[in-house]
């Protein structure tokens, strides 16, 4: 053998050893303990049993022949000893002893079984018994006498019900178990020694092989392969060192897919991306690159970035040069017109000590669109705040400098500042529905409902909102068109088109129709109102948009109504839309997902 295999079968012979060793001890332990906790277990049991058919008032009394039989019976019923003790520790019956050899038994007040059961509830001893000459364990627990207070266990009411089982028949089993083992685990050792040298030697041979398949390897030669003879942990060494020899030869291939994959990712970027030589070569490029600067790929495999004929950019590549350090700066290209873009340039530094250049070029067109939503929608929120602001604060000014004494205004003074303070208060509720319908974490509560019973129960609701101004609701709903909805959300979004089309609408009726429509449910308010021009439709569910301001205003209308429509029904993965003729009415719809959101 060589020496690593000659050591470690030494190491292993050693190891085995003092496991099995270590092993029989543990098992052996073990074995006692669990004979000993199922004597205790089966004990527990038995005294059970006696407990509750034990003659308490033969035990009460002291009639010791009775007790005595009843010993005699339950020991030949379950092939124990079993005795009974008074208080003051005269045995009152006992199944191995006869019945006139009883007085002559010794008192057990002292016995530590006795003492024990008396104390704590139960006693456990093991002792060797003179009487029947043999090793017995004995369990005892107290028994309450017949009237006696049971909570006073050292009391004279309380006797003790002693069950007492052969040592030897208990561990028996226990110690041919143990003699089983020790002879298994010596057999064990003594098989596994001669196993292993067997197995060593062809093992001690197939690593000489590994070895010299690894030293040419070492060589470069990649052409050599290492036998795989079985299946075991040599064999799976030999097939790694053949996969680290395929994996050499198709390196080449993998280092090109990854370059491959890095263009794919540089190429879908948003930004266009370019790397860049201390000289201004242009050593890679994106796709996105070359049509932010508005010129065409050259055939060049290197070119400048002269080529992108872009003064500023090569202006601001210059400086990040000169300084030896990133620059991020802002910069105006002319590509079929003026564009403002952000350039940022990094060095990215290489292992033969000089730089490449990390060129990025960000479009701010977006952001500064997205800045303008914002500085559009604080403007409008603005200027939707100052008129009912305004109203209060003047109207308040003059109740405080003498509107107050005038009896004819007051009240009307009041009702105004009221009447701003709940649009305001409906601005503001709005603003929060319609933030909470735009957070990317907007939960839905999706339960199967009956859309038609939605549109009911909600409808029934605006009914004496229609009467005062004269109008009718005409519901079309057939029951049995169900959808996964959010039931809530649903109704804000139908809310805000029964409360615009009730509004706008000075005559008719207003009609609801509830149907079903290519896997989803289509849900339709229409009014008879004056209709919305065209020119209008398209930006009718912006917030804050109304086709006609002037109209709107007297109403109390936020703007905020048909965006939240729109939203609430975008979280349910549906639609919004709207039909108007000017003069003959509008039909704003929405339909959700039978299935809910989340089906295609």
């Amino acid at each position: 053998m060589t020496s690593l295999t000659a050591r470690l079968y030494a190491l292993i012979a050693v190891l085995l050893g003092v496991g099995l060793l270590v092993a029989g001890i543990l098992l052996d332990r073990d074995s006692h303990r669990i004979t000993t906790t199922l004597l205790e277990a089966e004990g527990r049991r038995e005294l059970d049993l006696l407990r509750e058919a034990a003659p308490a008032g033969a035990i009460a009394t002291r009639d010791a022949p009775a007790v005595d039989a009843w010993c005699d019976r339950m020991g030949a019923l379950l092939d124990r000893r079993i005795a009974v003790i008074d208080p003051t520790g005269v045995v009152l019956g006992d199944s191995r002893v006869p019945l006139d050899s009883i007085p002559t038994l010794q008192n057990h007040a002292d016995r530590p079984e006795v003492l024990a059961a008396l104390r704590s509830g139960i006693g456990e001893s093991t002792r060797s018994s003179w009487t029947i000459r043999r090793q017995l364990f004995d369990m005892a627990e107290p028994f309450p006498l017949a009237g006696a207070d049971s909570t006073a266990a050292d009391s004279a009411g309380v006797a003790v019900l002693r069950i007492s089982i052969p040592v030897s028949s208990a561990y028996s089993f226990a110690h041919r178990w143990q003699g089983h083992l020790w002879v298994a685990v010596a057999a064990v050792f003594i098989l596994v020694l001669a196993g292993g040298y067997l197995l060593g030697r062809p093992a001690d041979r197939r690593l000489r092989t590994l070895r010299e398949s690894a030293e040419a390897l070492g060589r470069g030669d990649l052409t050599g392969r290492v036998p795989v003879e079985s299946h075991d942990e040599l064999a799976a060494l030999a097939r790694i060192l053949n996969t680290m020899a395929e994996r050499l030869t198709t390196q080449l291939a993998e280092i090109k897919t990854e370059r491959d994959t890095s263009a794919a990712v540089l190429a879908n970027l948003g930004q266009g991306v370019a790397l860049i030589a201390d000289d201004g070569t242009i050593l890679h490029a994106n796709a996105r690159f070359w049509d932010v600067v508005g010129a065409d790929r050259p055939n060049d495999p290197a070119p400048r970035l002269a080529v992108a004929r872009q003064p500023a950019l090569e202006e601001i590549v210059r400086f990040a040069m000169r300084k030896r350090a990133p620059v991020r700066q802002e910069a105006s290209f002319y590509v079929g017109g003026r564009g403002s873009y952000e350039i940022a340039v990094s060095p990215v530094p290489n292992g033969a000590g000089s730089n490449h250049w990390l060129l990025s070029i960000e479009d701010l067109k977006p952001e500064r669109a997205m800045a303008g939503l914002r500085r559009e929608f604080v403007a409008n929120v603005s200027h939707e705040l100052k008129t009912p602001l305004t109203s209060i604060r003047g109207y308040a000014e003059t109740l405080l400098h003498g509107g107050l004494d005038d009896e004819e205004n007051r009240a009307r003074f009041v009702e105004t500042i009221r009447v701003q303070a709940v649009r305001l208060e409906s601005l503001v509720e709005g603003l929060l529905e319609l933030a909470d319908l735009e957070r990317p974490d907007a939960a839905l509560d999706l339960k199967d409902w009956d859309m038609a019973e939605v549109v009911r129960d909600l409808a029934a609701g605006f009914e004496e909102m229609a009467s005062r101004r004269g109008l009718t609701i005409d519901l079309t709903a057939r029951p049995g068109f169900h959808a996964r909805i959010d039931r809530t959300r649903i109704e804000v979004a139908l809310r805000n088109l029964l409360e615009n089309a009730i509004k706008y609408t000075e005559s008719g009726s207003v009609g609801v129709e509830v149907r079903a429509s290519n896997g989803s449910i289509r849900v339709s308010v229409s009014d008879t109102g004056q209709g919305i021009a065209p020119e209008h439709l398209p930006r009718i569910f912006e917030r804050f948009y109304r086709a006609d301001a002037g109209r709107a205003r007297p109403f109390g209308g936020t703007g905020l109504g048909l965006s939240i429509v729109k939203h609430a029904i975008e979280l349910h993965a549906g639609e919004v839309g709207v039909e108007s003729v000017v003069g003959q009415g509008s039909t704003f719809w929405f339909q959700v997902p039978v299935r809910g959101p989340d089906s295609p």
